[in-house]
């Protein structure tokens, strides 16, 4: 199928793809207009060969945004907030139907019994989760609401709102975008000297996390130890987990650098998704750091809206709104209890601030400090890896069967290879030293002229894929 070979970042034919892109856009830079529809025409071929038919949503997303600001535009605000109502039901209905159809569809066959299933499975297997819909819907949302939000902003033409909504860099997996991100960009960026540089560091920064960390840990060891853990000691079975968090960043914020890189090489300065979040020392430092563009999305059109710390009850809105997070990765119940618990371990920890507040205790004392920070940095991460476990699972069952399996303390099984342990300590240390070796590599590379830059782009991508399995597995947010 056309969307396997194009839709990940680190196959021959998006390489063909996006340098034909590059190469037009810089020409037509001096031409607005024309580089405006370009770049909407390649975001669309984009999206046609990896998401089908269902490139008709980034047209009703667009529509329904574009639509909804145009009648906003100079009516009262009585009339405003029913139209941004009805434009926010239709997008929640419109997830609701395509993360929950299959949920749906096992609850009305439990209730009809089997004599239902005939009718009702071949509907089933004609639908799939379209690629990258969670993204893009909230990145239109986020242009009605701010609009609503502030009656001094000016609609976009349609075309600029699907060029907004389908920008091929971020359609697929974000970071999700703001208007106020984009529409300057698209009108005034180009790439200049520094911007080249900074875009390849980032594409093979992204592409060396997930083509050598992300896919060997995948392949060596998480996929065997979630499908069959009581195959594995507890001691294997928790280095699992571990691989998996350090997987899922390798694989998500590989993802990010690429999208900023290729974002980059345009001319789009692209908002940051990822901070080195395992070097968190609290679990709200962790989610100022993790998907950043969700996390603050999140914040901005929920958590204030529910009434933040200011109205109602802070807990209970911090728990609601990563409840709504987990349920806006999928309809397991395994989603719901990892964003419960990410919930309830903000709620903690804003509680501790207050109680620290209102003992008046400002600091840890330094003769503690060092301690103290190690012993919240530990306890953040296992936190989060714990919670790791309900995120990959397929159900709560096999989440619930490789937490046993590390708790019975089984020393009979089979082991990790000394290469797995090599890259999980590997991903661990970019946390700490990635930011520097990436910016140093960037300086290196931008004091050498464009030519040498992208021969030295080329020969380090090919020696990347090469370290690699043959057939990159997909990014795990594109099913998102």
């Amino acid at each position: 199928m056309p969307f396997v070979r194009l839709v990940n970042f680190v196959t021959p034919s998006f390489v063909v793809f996006f340098l034909l892109v590059l190469c037009v856009s810089w020409a037509l830079r001096g031409y607005n207009t024309l580089y405006r529809r370009f770049l909407l025409l390649s975001s669309l071929v984009f999206y046609w060969y990896a998401g089908g038919a269902y490139i008709s949503l980034l047209f009703l997303v667009a529509f329904l945004n574009w639509g909804c600001v145009r009648l906003m535009d100079r009516r009262g605000m009585r009339k405003r907030f029913w139209m941004v109502s009805i434009t926010v039901a239709l997008h929640v209905a419109l997830l609701v139907f395509f993360k929950y159809y299959e949920a749906g569809v096992a609850w009305a066959i439990s209730i009809w019994g089997g004599d239902a299933e005939w009718l009702i499975q071949p509907f089933l297997a004609s639908l799939v989760m379209p690629i990258g819909f969670s993204f893009f819907t909230f990145q239109g949302l986020s242009y009605t609401i701010d609009h609503y939000r502030d009656e001094g902003l000016a609609p976009r033409s349609y075309a600029d709102v699907l060029s907004y909504v389908a920008f091929f860099p971020t359609v697929m997996s974000g970071p999700i975008m703001r208007e106020d991100n984009f529409f300057p960009q698209l009108r005034t960026s180009y790439a200049g000297e520094e911007d080249f540089s900074e875009g390849i560091t980032l594409v093979l920064s992204g592409l060396f996390k997930k083509v050598v960390l992300a896919t060997y840990l995948q392949m060596h060891l998480v996929d065997d130890v979630f499908a069959n853990p009581g195959e594995y000691t507890s001691l294997a079975t928790l280095l699992g987990i571990y691989a998996y968090t350090i997987q899922i960043y390798c694989d998500f914020s590989g993802y990010t650098d690429m999208a900023l890189g290729i974002g980059r090489l345009m001319g789009f300065h692209l908002p940051k998704n990822f901070d080195a979040p395992y070097r968190s020392l609290s679990l709200q430092e962790f989610w100022h750091r993790w998907h950043i563009s969700l996390s603050t999305w999140l914040r901005d059109y929920l958590y204030i809206p529910l009434g933040g710390s200011r109205r109602g009850n802070r807990y209970v809105n911090l728990i609601i709104t990563m409840v709504i997070g987990g349920m806006w990765h999928g309809s397991s119940l395994s989603f719901l209890i990892w964003g419960f618990f990410h919930g309830l371990g903000l709620a903690v920890v804003h509680g501790w601030q207050q109680l620290g507040k209102a003992l008046r205790i400002q600091r840890v004392p330094r003769v503690l400090s060092w301690p103290w920070a190690l012993i919240s940095w530990v306890l953040t991460l296992h936190f989060v890896a714990l919670l790791w476990v309900f995120f990959r699972a397929d159900s709560c069952e096999e989440a619930l069967r490789v937490l046993e399996q590390v708790r019975a303390g089984v020393q009979e099984g089979a082991g990790v290879a000394l290469p797995v342990l090599v890259v999980i300590g590997w991903g661990l240390a970019l946390q700490f030293v990635g930011g520097p070796l990436r910016r140093g590599f960037a300086r290196t590379l931008g004091a050498v002229p464009w030519p040498v830059q992208a021969v030295v782009a080329g020969l380090l991508g090919s020696l990347i894929l090469n370290m690699g399995p043959e057939g990159t597995l997909p990014f795990i947010y594109t099913k998102f």
